[in-house]
Formats: structure tokens, sequence, C-alpha cells
């Protein structure tokens, strides 16, 4: 690589305009400063991975330069001899061009306090505006004085000339017009947020104010004093956010390195899996996201301290692509896997042991699941071959069992007109009556067996809210209610296929809830004893009072639980 940048710089310090190259060589300078943070890195990391004999004194590290940065530099001070002249030379014209227009200055003077001729001193002064025209840049701490003599002596040329008298009515009210339009715009200044954007036009009202002809003498200086107030203001503005930007400078360096910091910290450390990869990726780019929100550093230091954290990102992305190589050859062997997983499942798709195939399929999923994915542009074709040689065995499951489905209608027919009698009915008001009633009605609807699965939910739901009508009529307790309610949950997670595993996940569920309340009961008595004093009596009470509460939940969930036994 730096032979690479040590060859474009020689190819460009042939240009003979050395001007033209300023970007290219600033682009080869930062690559180089970017190339030896890396390699900084690496021999610093190469240097913590070097063994010390037991006793002795590691030395200090030292970075050692490439074999190349001798030549680099000298080549870099080949450029930079070359653009000193060039200042040199350019200074020199410039002053030269101050010199040509101080002259012109002298001569429109002398045109401006003796030339009575109009004709000739338009024509004079047309002459001298393309000489002026035609010079070139001066210095630039002279440019606002020549120009504002400049601009005077124009001014006052307009204003003793007589053929301006009978122009004045005419052109010094247009000129007037424009710089009252021009104060009315810079006005608008004030809601312009970006710096950036203010800088800009500050400087294009300050053009074309200078651009605008005379206007009448009277309120010549009432607009200037105007224009420029506001503009001030603006200007203002725009120094104290270069005043702010120089202040954080030190800060805003400080924040940078420690961003260096952190990126040596993650490059030190040691990542062996995708996971930890992609972790660590999000947090780099975070911290060039955090980069770039950091302010203005000085411009010396602001690019040293960007090459160094440039050089070590790009020493990270480079690392984890040679570890996304080693995680490609990983691809063929789960490949491998999965095509041995799709001819177990090929020579099991035709098998009429329903139970054991099931099982045995539902094996080889989850051994499929366990096994990291192929290439991507393999995955999804052995995952259709796979779940094809599946798809054969349980749909012929499927029309095996199909012979259920008519059971099902018929019991979807038998609980809809449960259903019907149980919304219709009307109950008697003694509460003892109506509970045994509806106590009688559940045990009549739990007897009948499962629906087809697309009624369940309709079902059960019409279910519920009946019996939640009925109970609420009768101000049923909150017991009953609540088993009611939990009874019709255990039915409808039997008849939703893969009832077993269900009524399981349900006592665990339960189980956990036991477990919490006993821990919680045992964390109250203990909190008994450590109340004494004034006041006691009082919690004490409270926590009594809680744990009578927690106890009727377990009795509660107790109950659940010798449901789902039955």
């Amino acid at each position: 690589m730096k032979t690479t940048l040590i060859e474009k710089l020689h190819g460009l310090l042939q240009t003979e305009d050395i001007m033209s190259i300023r970007e290219a060589i600033r682009e080869i300078r930062n690559d180089w400063k970017a190339e030896s943070a890396k390699e900084r890195q690496l021999q610093l990391e190469a240097y913590n991975t070097q063994p010390v004999e037991e006793g002795a004194e590691k030395p200090p590290f030292t970075y050692v330069p490439h074999e190349l940065e001798e030549r680099f530099q000298e080549l870099l001070k080949v450029y930079e001899d070359r653009i000193e002249e060039h200042g040199k030379l350019l200074a020199a014209e410039r002053q030269k061009n101050l010199e040509a227009k101080n002259a012109i200055i002298k001569e429109f003077e002398t045109l401006v306090t003796s030339e009575e001729n109009i004709g000739k001193a338009f024509s004079t002064h047309k002459a001298l505006k393309e000489r002026w025209d035609a010079i070139g840049d001066v210095p630039g701490d002279k440019y606002h004085d020549l120009q504002e003599a400049w601009a005077k002596l124009n001014h006052s040329f307009f204003y003793n000339i007589n053929i301006y008298k009978s122009l004045q009515d005419h052109d010094l009210k247009i000129n007037q017009k424009k710089k009252e339009e021009l104060i009315e715009e810079v006005k608008a200044l004030g809601s312009v947020e970006l710096i950036s954007d203010l800088e800009m036009l500050v400087k294009k009202f300050q053009r074309e104010w200078m651009n605008v002809g005379p206007s009448p003498r009277e309120t010549y200086k009432e607009l200037g004093d105007t224009f420029f107030g506001i503009l001030r203001e603006s200007q203002n503005r725009i120094q104290a956010h270069y005043d702010v930007i120089h202040a954080n400078s030190e800060e805003n360096l400080a924040k940078k390195k420690a961003l260096v910091e952190k990126m040596k910290e993650i490059l030190q450390m040691e990542i062996t899996n995708s996971a930890t990869w992609n972790r660590w990726t999000e947090e780099v780019i975070k911290l060039q996201e955090e980069w770039r929100t950091i302010g203005w550093a000085k411009k010396k230091d602001n690019e040293e301290v960007w090459q160094e954290f440039r050089g070590l990102c790009d020493l990270f992305f480079s690392k984890r692509k040679e570890q996304y190589e080693v995680k490609r050859n990983s691809f063929k062997e789960h490949k491998d896997k999965k095509e041995a997983l799709i001819a177990k499942a090929k020579e099991l798709q035709d098998s009429a042991d329903w139970k054991a195939t099931t099982e045995s399929l539902k094996k080889l999923q989850e051994q499929w699941k366990s096994i990291g994915s192929a290439d991507p542009r393999d995955e999804q074709k052995l995952w259709q071959r796979f779940r094809s040689a599946c798809d054969i065995f349980f749909q012929k499951k499927k029309e095996h069992f199909g012979e259920m489905v008519n059971q099902q209608e018929e019991n979807l027919r038998l609980k809809t007109a449960l259903l019907e009698e149980i919304e219709s009915t009307e109950l008697t008001g003694n509460k003892s009556e109506d509970l045994s009633f509806l106590k009688t009605f559940s045990e009549r609807w739990h007897a009948v067996g499962f629906v087809p699965k697309d009624h369940i939910k309709n079902v059960m739901d019409r279910y519920n809210a009946a019996l939640d009508n009925k109970y609420g009529q009768i101000n049923a307790e909150r017991e009953q209610r609540e088993m009611s309610a939990f009874r019709s949950r255990v039915d409808n997670i039997k008849s939703s296929g893969g009832g077993d595993q269900g009524v399981r996940r349900e006592k665990m569920v339960l189980k956990d809830k036991l477990d919490k309340l006993f821990l919680q009961i045992k964390q109250y008595e203990n909190n008994m004893g450590f109340f004494t004093g004034k006041g006691a009596e009082a919690m004490r009470k409270e926590i009594e009072k809680k744990i009578k509460t927690t106890e009727r939940e377990i009795e509660d969930l107790k109950k659940k639980m010798e449901l789902l036994e039955q």
C-alpha cells in the first residue's frame, strides 16, 4: 500500500501547476497516516504477545517506522518547497497588483477633483474601471481598504459630474429603492439557523450593496448605517459561534482521543463468534457516529487524531473480514449435516407408525435447528427439501386421522345447541339453585368432545361470555367465577392440538407462581421479626394481612393444579 502511495506522490510532483494537486496530496498524506496507525497498532499487539522471561523486565514499546518513511518525507519536502515558492510568487504578484491599483486610485482622485469635461470624464472613468477590473488579486489585508477607497471615489465621481445632476432624479431613486430592498432582505438573516448559510448570505449582501450605485446624498448615510447595523448583528453571531468553537477545541480533541483509546481496547479483545463480532461491530459504528457529533478541534491536531482513529477502524474491519472467511468454511460442514438429515427424513416419509415417526421427525427438526446455518444461497433450498419430506408424512397422517373430523363436526353441533340453551335460560334468582344449574351445565359442556380447530375460539368466546353473564347476575364469588374461567382455559388448551404439551406448560407456570408465593410468605415472616418499638404492632398487622392474602392465592393455585391433574 505504501509503495503505491509513494508512486502516486512521485507522479503528482511531475505536475507543473502545483496548486492543482493540493487535494490529491492531502488524500495521500491522510492515507499514509492511516496506514501508519494500523502498522503501529499491529506492532503494539505483537509487542503485547511477546513472552518475557521470569524476573526479566520487558523493554518499553518502540514504534518502528516503515522503511519508505524517509522517502515519503523527502517527496513531501519537495512538494512543500514548491508550495512555498509558489506562495512567494503569488505574494509578489499581489503586491504588484496592489501598487497598480494604488496608481489607478491616484489617477481617479485627480479625475474626480479636476476634470470638468463630462464626455472626457466618463471616457477616462470607463478606461480606469477596465484597467481596475483587469488587475488580479491583492494582499487580503489590503482588499477592503482598497475597495472602500474605490467605492468612495466612484460615488464622488457621480456626485461631482454635472451630468449626474440630470440623472439623479431617476438613477439615485432607483438605487435608493434597491438599497431599501436590500435592507428588508437583510432583516431576514435573524431567522437563518445554520452559521455556514449565514456567512454565505452576509458576504452576498455585502457584495450586492457595494455594487449598487450612489443614492440621494440626504439618505446615503442613514441607509448605510441601517444596512451595516443590521448586518453587524449577524456578524456578531458568526464571531460568537467561532469563539465557542475555539473555546471547545481542546475539549473536543480530548473526546476524540478518548474514542481512539476505546478502539485500541476493542482491538485488544479476543473475539471468536459471530454474535460477539456483530455486537462489537455495532459498538465501533456507534463510536464512528459519536465521532461525527464531536465538534471542531484545531486543524493539525484534528487531522492527526482522525487518521489514527480511521486506521484503527480499518484494522478492526479487516480482522472481522478474516473471521468471516473462517465462518464460510463452516458453511460446508453444516450443509453436509443437513444433507444427512434430509436423507433420514426421506426414509421416514412413507412410514405408517404415526406416533414413533412423529417423534423421530420432531427430533430431526430439533437437530436441524441446532446445526448452524449453511451458506445463505443453499440454506433455503436445503430447508425446502427437508420440509417436503416431513410434509409428506404429516399429510398422510392428517388423512389417516381425517375421520375424526366428522366427530368434531357433531361435537360442534352439540356445543352450539348448549350455547343457545345457556344464552336463552333465565335464572331463578335462587343463588343456590342457579349455582347448581351452572355447575351441571359446565359438566354437560365438558362431557362433549373437541370441535374443529377453526371454531374453537368462537365457541369458547361464546361459552365464557355466557357464563360470565350468568355468574355476574347472581353475584357469584370470585373463586367460583375464576375457577369456571380456568376450566374453560384448560378445555381450550386441550382442544387446540398438542394438548398434553399445553397442560404441562400450564403446570410449570402455576408451579413457578406457587414457589414465588411461598418465598414471599417466608420473606414476610422474616421481616416481622425486625419490627420493634413504636408503631411495630401496626406494621405487623399489615404484614399479617398480606400473608393471609398470599395464602388465599396459594389455595386458588392449588385448586387449579388439581384441575390440571384430572
